[in-house]
């Protein structure tokens, strides 16, 4: 729920303004926070929305979606006294302000007459185009389906709507050149030679597959073709619905199974509710929904003939070895089979990258792009960021990967200009 002028004003009295402030320290991308929130509570909330602005390329977006449980209201010191003080409702009703009113004009960046290609225009991308604009360079964006990365083509209507999405594309559209195309690797073999660096943040564009009977029957979907369908009004769903994972973007898909009509969702999760790797707050809104959650369990066969009509599961056990995400590896129960009805199943395991240029990079054992500390790839002048460097993370954390390879590339930059003047 967004605040009230009287709620904002409020609960900024109630900021204690620490110096050396935790929230901000906490904040990937490090917004001034006892800043925005004292010209909030003074009446400047235009300058309260350009502080924020001035740290985080995507300041409505994550105003509305941030995990602040994780981030800067976890760290924050009112919560010794009373409860932590609601920094991002403060931030979304400052940005939410800002765009009512109209934006500020923004004068021109200083130019440095270098360009950078950044490819793909999700949280990284932009994250870092923008820092690179502030610098001085012409930045081009690259990006078949245009701005917005999974904030666009994966986060629910409900959670997040166009207006909240469209304000932060519109405040970014005229500072950079967008190229809407596909990059291929003789694409991106051009974009290097004209540029003088480059940028990746292609995300995760391909859900992997589960590898069981059956995953070839109508009516079972990848979770981001399900979630694009769903931000299109395109989705189809059924009446009982079984969804297979236990991340964020599972609980995205249950949220907006329910939000469509399913009249039972079930997730089904291989190890317990301590293991997922989730925000409290969007566990609690599936279960709010009505979300069954079945711990312990795998998928081992997709029942049906002209289409989905089950799903045969297996319960697991957790042993005392562990993975490398430090979690314990489960195992399977012999003679524990049993059936779940379903007409429509949504596969949300995780996903890989797509763009097949990423062949060129040396990349992780999970497969995702190795880079070092700057964010540096082995491709020489080129740094990658977001989910095709780590996996699923945040939004703000992708930003903030942007924001420290703009720095570093800037920095890269900067240095073979002085060699090429010796």
């Amino acid at each position: 729920m967004q605040l009230t002028h009287q709620q904002a004003c409020t609960e900024a009295e109630r900021c204690l303004y620490c110096f050396d402030a935790p929230c901000t320290q906490a904040c990937p991308v490090h917004i001034d926070i006892p800043k925005f929130i004292a010209m909030i509570k003074s009446g400047n909330v235009i300058g309260a929305a350009e502080v924020v602005k001035t740290s985080h390329a995507l300041a409505n977006i994550c105003g509305k979606v941030c995990p602040e449980e994780i981030f800067c209201q976890s760290a924050c010191n009112r919560a010794k006294q009373d409860s932590p003080i609601r920094i991002r409702e403060l931030h979304l009703f400052a940005t939410q302000q800002e765009w009512k009113r109209g934006y500020s004009i923004t004068p021109a960046f200083p130019k440095n007459g270098r360009s950078v290609a950044v490819i793909g225009g999700g949280p990284a991308g932009l994250g870092c185009a923008f820092e690179l604009v502030k610098m001085g360079y012409a930045v081009h964006v690259y990006d078949a389906k245009g701005f917005g990365g999974v904030p666009r083509n994966s986060i629910p209507s409900f959670r997040l709507s166009n207006d909240e999405l469209r304000s932060d594309i519109e405040f970014l559209s005229p500072f950079v050149h967008s190229h809407q195309r596909l990059v291929d690797t003789k694409a991106f073999a051009r974009i290097r030679e004209q540029h003088d660096g480059v940028f990746v943040g292609i995300g995760l564009g391909l859900d992997k597959p589960l590898g069981i009977p059956g995953e070839h029957l109508p009516g079972v979907l990848p979770v981001l073709r399900f979630l694009g369908r769903a931000k299109m009004n395109t989705a189809y769903i059924g009446k009982q619905v079984v969804i297979v994972g236990g991340g964020n973007v599972s609980l995205d898909a249950a949220a907006t199974a329910t939000h469509l009509g399913a009249s039972q969702v079930i997730l089904i999760y291989r190890r317990s509710e301590t293991e997922m790797k989730v925000w409290k707050s969007e566990l609690e809104e599936a279960k709010k929904r009505g979300v069954q959650i079945q711990f312990l369990t795998i998928p081992i066969e997709i029942v049906g003939s002209d289409g989905v009509t089950g799903l045969r599961c297996r319960r697991t056990r957790l042993s005392d070895q562990h993975d490398a995400s430090g979690r314990p590896v489960p195992f399977e129960v012999p003679g524990s089979d049993f059936d779940l009805d379903a007409d429509c199943i949504i596969v949300a395991i995780g996903q890989v990258i797509q763009a097949d240029f990423v062949s060129l990079f040396e990349r992780t054992s999970q497969g995702f792009i190795r880079v070092d500390d700057s964010y540096r790839t082995s491709l020489d002048g080129v740094f990658a960021g977001g989910d095709a460097i780590q996996g699923e993370g945040t939004i703000v954390q992708s930003v903030a990967h942007g924001k420290a390879a703009a720095h570093a590339m800037h920095d890269y930059l900067t240095a073979e200009t002085r060699r090429a003047q010796r």
